[in-house]
Protein backbone atom coordinates (compact mmCIF):
# COMPACT_ATOMS: atom_id res chain seq x y z
CA UNK A 1 0.00 0.00 0.00
CA UNK A 2 2.72 2.65 0.75
CA UNK A 3 4.78 1.66 -2.08
CA UNK A 4 2.06 1.83 -4.51
CA UNK A 5 1.20 5.50 -3.06
CA UNK A 6 4.71 6.57 -3.25
CA UNK A 7 4.53 5.45 -7.06
CA UNK A 8 1.41 7.24 -7.82
CA UNK A 9 3.24 10.28 -6.65
CA UNK A 10 6.51 9.64 -8.46
CA UNK A 11 4.93 9.02 -11.72
CA UNK A 12 1.78 11.33 -11.24
CA UNK A 13 2.92 14.03 -9.05
CA UNK A 14 5.78 15.01 -9.95
CA UNK A 15 5.09 14.59 -13.70
CA UNK A 16 2.10 16.82 -13.40
CA UNK A 17 4.72 19.52 -11.60
CA UNK A 18 6.82 19.13 -14.59
CA UNK A 19 3.94 19.84 -16.86
CA UNK A 20 3.01 22.79 -14.81
CA UNK A 21 6.29 24.12 -14.81
CA UNK A 22 6.23 23.58 -18.60
CA UNK A 23 3.29 25.28 -19.26
CA UNK A 24 4.12 28.72 -17.49
CA UNK A 25 7.67 28.60 -18.82
CA UNK A 26 5.69 28.76 -22.35
CA UNK A 27 3.62 31.92 -20.99
CA UNK A 28 4.82 35.17 -22.75
CA UNK A 29 3.44 38.78 -22.54
CA UNK A 30 2.76 40.74 -25.12
CA UNK A 31 5.44 42.76 -24.31
CA UNK A 32 7.78 39.87 -25.54
CA UNK A 33 5.68 39.61 -29.02
CA UNK A 34 6.58 42.85 -30.81
CA UNK A 35 3.93 42.36 -33.96
CA UNK A 36 0.87 41.94 -30.85
CA UNK A 37 1.85 45.21 -28.92
CA UNK A 38 2.48 47.32 -31.87
CA UNK A 39 -1.21 46.05 -32.87
CA UNK A 40 -3.05 46.28 -29.24
CA UNK A 41 -0.85 50.13 -29.82
CA UNK A 42 -2.62 50.63 -33.00
CA UNK A 43 -6.41 49.78 -32.31
CA UNK A 44 -5.67 52.17 -29.05
CA UNK A 45 -5.06 55.03 -30.94
CA UNK A 46 -7.20 54.31 -33.45
CA UNK A 47 -10.36 53.99 -31.29
CA UNK A 48 -8.96 57.32 -29.45
CA UNK A 49 -8.71 59.37 -33.21
CA UNK A 50 -12.17 57.66 -33.90
CA UNK A 51 -13.36 59.36 -30.25
CA UNK A 52 -11.65 62.79 -30.75
CA UNK A 53 -13.85 62.74 -34.29
CA UNK A 54 -16.58 62.35 -32.31
CA UNK A 55 -16.47 64.80 -29.58
CA UNK A 56 -14.12 67.13 -29.56
CA UNK A 57 -12.79 67.90 -33.52
CA UNK A 58 -9.83 70.71 -33.40
CA UNK A 59 -10.13 71.27 -37.36
CA UNK A 60 -10.98 74.71 -37.82
CA UNK A 61 -10.72 76.02 -33.99
CA UNK A 62 -14.34 77.99 -33.63
CA UNK A 63 -18.07 76.94 -33.36
CA UNK A 64 -17.90 74.96 -36.77
CA UNK A 65 -16.10 72.41 -35.12
CA UNK A 66 -19.44 71.27 -33.24
CA UNK A 67 -21.45 70.53 -36.09
CA UNK A 68 -17.98 68.93 -37.58
CA UNK A 69 -18.37 66.70 -34.53
CA UNK A 70 -22.21 66.09 -35.27
CA UNK A 71 -21.60 65.30 -39.28
CA UNK A 72 -18.58 62.14 -37.32
CA UNK A 73 -21.20 60.83 -35.33
CA UNK A 74 -23.88 60.31 -38.30
CA UNK A 75 -20.87 58.84 -40.20
CA UNK A 76 -19.96 56.40 -37.55
CA UNK A 77 -23.33 55.76 -36.67
CA UNK A 78 -23.96 54.92 -40.48
CA UNK A 79 -20.82 53.06 -40.34
CA UNK A 80 -19.52 54.86 -43.84
CA UNK A 81 -17.23 58.10 -44.36
CA UNK A 82 -13.88 59.90 -43.24
CA UNK A 83 -13.82 61.52 -39.81
CA UNK A 84 -11.71 64.29 -39.67
CA UNK A 85 -10.37 65.41 -35.70
CA UNK A 86 -7.24 67.73 -36.35
CA UNK A 87 -5.54 69.56 -38.64
CA UNK A 88 -2.50 68.14 -38.78
CA UNK A 89 -3.60 64.30 -39.37
CA UNK A 90 -5.15 62.50 -41.11
CA UNK A 91 -8.90 62.01 -40.52
CA UNK A 92 -10.17 58.66 -39.59
CA UNK A 93 -11.68 55.87 -41.68
CA UNK A 94 -15.55 54.91 -40.39
CA UNK A 95 -16.91 51.40 -41.93
CA UNK A 96 -19.82 49.18 -40.22
CA UNK A 97 -16.76 47.10 -38.12
CA UNK A 98 -16.06 50.71 -35.78
CA UNK A 99 -17.86 50.23 -32.22
CA UNK A 100 -19.79 53.01 -32.51
CA UNK A 101 -22.18 51.99 -35.52
CA UNK A 102 -25.90 51.68 -34.93
CA UNK A 103 -27.39 52.34 -38.15
CA UNK A 104 -28.23 48.96 -39.99
CA UNK A 105 -30.58 50.02 -42.52
CA UNK A 106 -32.73 53.04 -43.36
CA UNK A 107 -36.55 53.67 -44.56
CA UNK A 108 -38.56 55.92 -45.01
CA UNK A 109 -42.53 56.50 -46.51
CA UNK A 110 -44.19 59.76 -47.53
CA UNK A 111 -46.87 60.81 -46.14
CA UNK A 112 -50.24 60.32 -48.63
CA UNK A 113 -52.10 63.85 -49.74
CA UNK A 114 -54.99 61.68 -50.38
CA UNK A 115 -58.35 63.07 -48.86
CA UNK A 116 -61.08 61.13 -47.72
CA UNK A 117 -63.61 62.47 -50.37
CA UNK A 118 -61.15 60.89 -52.94
CA UNK A 119 -62.71 57.78 -52.27
CA UNK A 120 -59.62 55.26 -52.64
CA UNK A 121 -60.09 52.15 -50.66
CA UNK A 122 -57.38 49.79 -51.63
CA UNK A 123 -57.94 46.04 -51.81
CA UNK A 124 -55.61 43.55 -51.48
CA UNK A 125 -56.61 40.25 -53.50
CA UNK A 126 -55.06 36.36 -53.28
CA UNK A 127 -54.29 36.96 -56.82
CA UNK A 128 -51.62 37.23 -59.39
CA UNK A 129 -51.64 41.03 -60.78
CA UNK A 130 -51.75 39.39 -64.41
CA UNK A 131 -54.87 37.32 -63.06
CA UNK A 132 -56.54 40.66 -61.75
CA UNK A 133 -55.98 42.73 -65.03
CA UNK A 134 -57.34 40.10 -67.19
CA UNK A 135 -59.93 39.59 -64.79
CA UNK A 136 -60.68 43.62 -63.91
CA UNK A 137 -64.24 43.70 -65.76
CA UNK A 138 -65.64 40.71 -64.20
CA UNK A 139 -64.58 42.10 -60.68
CA UNK A 140 -65.39 44.98 -60.90
CA UNK A 141 -69.40 43.88 -62.16
CA UNK A 142 -69.07 41.14 -58.77
CA UNK A 143 -68.21 44.08 -56.57
CA UNK A 144 -70.76 46.32 -57.63
CA UNK A 145 -73.36 43.58 -56.80
CA UNK A 146 -71.99 42.93 -53.00
CA UNK A 147 -72.24 46.48 -52.47
CA UNK A 148 -75.80 46.68 -53.33
CA UNK A 149 -76.18 46.91 -57.32
CA UNK A 150 -77.59 50.28 -56.94
CA UNK A 151 -77.62 51.47 -61.01
CA UNK A 152 -76.32 55.16 -59.30
CA UNK A 153 -73.34 53.64 -58.39
CA UNK A 154 -70.19 52.58 -60.35
CA UNK A 155 -67.13 50.90 -59.24
CA UNK A 156 -64.13 52.24 -60.96
CA UNK A 157 -60.38 51.33 -60.25
CA UNK A 158 -57.89 53.53 -59.97
CA UNK A 159 -54.99 51.04 -60.30
CA UNK A 160 -53.36 47.43 -60.19
CA UNK A 161 -49.90 46.68 -58.58
CA UNK A 162 -48.46 43.45 -57.94
CA UNK A 163 -47.72 42.57 -54.15
CA UNK A 164 -45.18 40.01 -52.35
CA UNK A 165 -46.39 36.66 -52.55
CA UNK A 166 -48.32 36.31 -55.46
CA UNK A 167 -50.84 38.90 -54.30
CA UNK A 168 -51.97 42.30 -56.42
CA UNK A 169 -53.39 45.12 -54.84
CA UNK A 170 -56.37 47.24 -56.68
CA UNK A 171 -57.12 50.69 -55.63
CA UNK A 172 -61.05 51.85 -56.38
CA UNK A 173 -63.11 54.39 -55.61
CA UNK A 174 -67.43 54.42 -56.27
CA UNK A 175 -69.38 57.10 -58.07
CA UNK A 176 -72.51 58.16 -57.33
CA UNK A 177 -74.58 59.59 -59.39
CA UNK A 178 -77.46 62.18 -58.57
CA UNK A 179 -80.53 62.23 -60.86
CA UNK A 180 -79.81 65.92 -61.55
CA UNK A 181 -77.02 64.29 -64.08
CA UNK A 182 -73.76 65.35 -61.13
CA UNK A 183 -71.87 63.35 -59.63
CA UNK A 184 -69.55 62.94 -56.70
CA UNK A 185 -67.42 60.19 -55.35
CA UNK A 186 -68.76 58.16 -52.04
CA UNK A 187 -65.91 59.24 -49.34
CA UNK A 188 -63.11 56.39 -48.20
CA UNK A 189 -64.47 56.21 -44.92
CA UNK A 190 -68.11 55.46 -45.91
CA UNK A 191 -66.79 52.53 -48.53
CA UNK A 192 -64.72 51.32 -46.29
CA UNK A 193 -67.04 50.82 -43.56
CA UNK A 194 -69.66 49.34 -46.00
CA UNK A 195 -66.96 46.64 -46.78
CA UNK A 196 -65.80 45.77 -42.99
CA UNK A 197 -69.44 44.51 -42.26
CA UNK A 198 -69.63 40.84 -41.96
CA UNK A 199 -71.79 40.31 -45.22
CA UNK A 200 -70.15 42.08 -47.17
CA UNK A 201 -67.06 41.19 -45.94
CA UNK A 202 -67.68 37.59 -46.39
CA UNK A 203 -68.76 38.31 -49.67
CA UNK A 204 -65.52 39.91 -50.81
CA UNK A 205 -63.44 37.08 -49.55
CA UNK A 206 -65.44 35.35 -51.82
CA UNK A 207 -63.87 37.40 -54.68
CA UNK A 208 -60.20 37.33 -53.60
CA UNK A 209 -59.88 40.23 -51.24
CA UNK A 210 -58.15 39.50 -48.23
CA UNK A 211 -58.02 43.28 -46.92
CA UNK A 212 -59.11 46.14 -47.34
CA UNK A 213 -57.73 49.50 -46.37
CA UNK A 214 -58.65 53.50 -46.50
CA UNK A 215 -56.20 55.11 -48.50
CA UNK A 216 -56.99 58.44 -46.63
CA UNK A 217 -53.77 61.01 -45.31
CA UNK A 218 -53.56 61.52 -41.70
CA UNK A 219 -55.31 64.67 -40.30
CA UNK A 220 -52.99 66.65 -38.15
CA UNK A 221 -54.55 65.91 -34.79
CA UNK A 222 -54.25 61.90 -36.20
CA UNK A 223 -50.48 63.29 -37.14
CA UNK A 224 -50.00 65.11 -33.72
CA UNK A 225 -51.16 61.76 -31.66
CA UNK A 226 -48.86 59.38 -33.65
CA UNK A 227 -45.68 61.39 -33.04
CA UNK A 228 -46.51 61.80 -29.52
CA UNK A 229 -47.44 58.26 -29.16
CA UNK A 230 -45.42 56.15 -32.11
CA UNK A 231 -46.33 52.60 -31.96
CA UNK A 232 -43.69 50.57 -31.04
CA UNK A 233 -41.29 48.97 -33.12
CA UNK A 234 -41.81 45.45 -34.71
Amino acid sequence: GFGFSSGLVSSGGLGGAGLGFGGFGGIQTAQNQPGLFNQQASQSSQLFNTASALSAPSVLSDERDSILARWNQLQAFWGVGKGYYSSSTPPVEFSQENPFCRFKAVGYSCVPDVKDEDGLVALALNKKEADVRSQQQQLVESMHKVLGGNPTLSVNVEGVRALPDDQAEMIIYLVERSPNGTSKRVPASTLYSYMEQMNVKSALQQLGVIMAVSRTALTPAQLKQLLQSPPERC
